[in-house]
């Protein structure tokens, strides 16, 4: 199972992965990941929303 944290920012202090993940990600993708940060708790649910702001 997956860890789940709080927010976006738990998620990217604690996690070393998503952290590397969101730094990688271009910046206006960042910037709107950032927007919506409190529904994203998993690694799953970034790479998820990364995803669909980049369609």
């Amino acid at each position: 199972m997956a860890s789940s944290y709080q927010d976006l920012a738990d998620l990217l202090l604690n996690n070393e992965r998503a952290q590397a993940f969101y730094k990688s990600l271009p910046d206006e993708v960042q910037l709107t990941i950032s927007k919506d940060g409190k529904n994203i708790n998993t690694m799953s649910q970034l790479r998820n929303f990364a995803a669909s702001c980049a369609k």
